[in-house]
C-alpha cells in the first residue's frame, strides 16, 4: 500500500501539500493553545490569531520532504523526486551588520574586569554564535597548541536548558586560537579557579568556559540582558550580540582573506551564504575601491 501512495506521488500533490501548509495557521496545526492559560487562547474559541509560516519554515518543510524522496529513490522505492520540481519561495536574508573597529574596542573596554569579558574576547576573534559561546568546554580547548574545538551549544527548548550538538557537520570543526585570545583564556582559566574554590559549596562543575556564577549553563536571555547593559556603557546602543559574529567575518574579507577561508572559520554550509548574508562592504572600503577606479579613468 505504501509503495502504491508513492509511486502515485506527483508534482501537483506536492504542490497542494505545500499551500496547504502554507495557508494553514501555526497555532491550528500545532494545537498550541493547549498549553495556554484560556485568556490567551485563540484559535480553539474562534479568533485565528493568523500566524501563518514564515517563508524559512516553508523552505525547511520542503526541504524536509525533497530529501525524505531523495532516500526513497536510493532504496529504489520511487523512480523520481517530485519534490524536486516545486518551486517555494526562498526568504530573504539581511545582509550582515558589522561593527567598526573602534566600536569593538569600546565594547572591550567596557567589558574588562567582568567574569564574561573573556567571553566577549571570543565572539569579537572567532565569531562564534552565542549558543556557541555558552556551550564552549573547557575539553574543547587545547591551550598548548591553542586551538578550540567547536562542538557543542546551549539552547533552551520545552522550557529547559539543553546542551546539544552544533547545527551541521559544518559548525563543528577546530579554530585556531589568535594569540590575543589565547592569553586572555589563560588569565580566564585562572579566575575562574579562583571563583571554583570560593563558591566550592555551591558550585555545580559542568566544564564550560563560560558558566553561570554557580556553574550552570548561562541562561541565553541573560547574556542578552548583560550584553544590553555593556552597549549602553559603551556608547553603542544599537548594537547586537551577533553582530560581532558579523564583523570577525566582515574584516576578515576586507583584509583580503579568500572567501573559502572565512567560509570555514564562519563554519558555514555554503561560501554562498559567506558572501550573501555576512560580508558587509563599509563606506571607506567601497570609497577607496571607487578612487582606484576614478584614478583609472580620469
Amino acid at each position: 500500500m505504501l509503495l502504491e501512495r508513492l509511486d502515485g506521488l506527483q508534482v501537483q500533490h506536492v504542490k497542494a501539500f505545500m499551500d496547504e501548509f502554507r495557508r494553514k495557521c501555526l497555532c491550528c496545526t500545532a494545537g498550541l493553545d493547549a498549553s495556554r492559560r484560556p485568556d490567551r487562547r485563540c484559535c480553539s474559541v474562534g479568533r485565528c490569531c493568523q500566524r501563518y509560516p514564515s517563508k524559512r519554515q516553508i523552505q525547511y518543510v520542503h526541504a524536509v520532504l525533497r530529501n525524505a524522496l531523495q532516500h526513497a529513490m536510493r532504496e529504489e522505492l520511487v523512480s523520481r523526486n517530485v519534490a524536486k520540481l516545486v518551486r517555494v519561495p526562498s526568504p530573504r536574508y539581511k545582509v550582515g551588520k558589522g561593527l567598526s573597529v573602534d566600536q569593538v574596542r569600546k565594547l572591550l573596554a567596557a567589558a574588562e574586569g567582568h567574569r564574561l569579558y573573556a567571553l566577549y574576547v571570543v565572539a569579537a576573534t572567532l565569531g562564534l554564535r552565542r549558543g556557541e559561546l555558552l556551550g564552549l568546554r573547557w575539553s574543547d580547548l587545547d591551550l598548548d597548541n591553542g586551538t578550540a574545538a567547536i562542538g557543542q551549544t546551549v539552547q533552551r527548548a520545552g522550557g529547559k536548558l539543553h546542551l546539544q550538538d552544533t547545527k551541521t557537520e559544518d559548525s563543528e570543526t577546530v579554530l585556531p586560537l589568535p594569540d590575543w585570545t589565547w592569553l586572555v583564556l589563560l588569565d580566564h582559566q585562572e579566575r575562574q579557579r579562583r571563583e571554583r574554590e570560593r563558591l566550592a559549596e555551591v558550585w555545580q562543575d559542568h566544564g564550560l568556559l563560560f558558566p553561570s556564577e554557580v556553574g550552570t549553563p548561562i541562561e541565553p536571555r541573560n547574556l542578552n540582558r548583560h550584553f544590553a547593559s555593556l552597549r549602553e556603557t559603551a556608547g553603542c546602543p544599537d548594537v547586537r550580540l551577533h553582530d560581532l559574529r558579523h564583523t570577525v567575518v566582515s574584516l576578515l574579507m576586507e583584509l583580503g582573506v579568500p572567501p573559502h577561508v572565512v567560509q570555514a572559520i564562519a563554519r558555514h554550509a555554503d561560501v554562498k551564504i559567506t558572501l550573501k548574508i555576512y560580508s558587509h562592504a563599509n563606506l571607506d572600503v567601497m570609497r577607496q575601491a571607487l578612487g582606484k577606479l576614478d584614478g583609472r579613468l580620469s
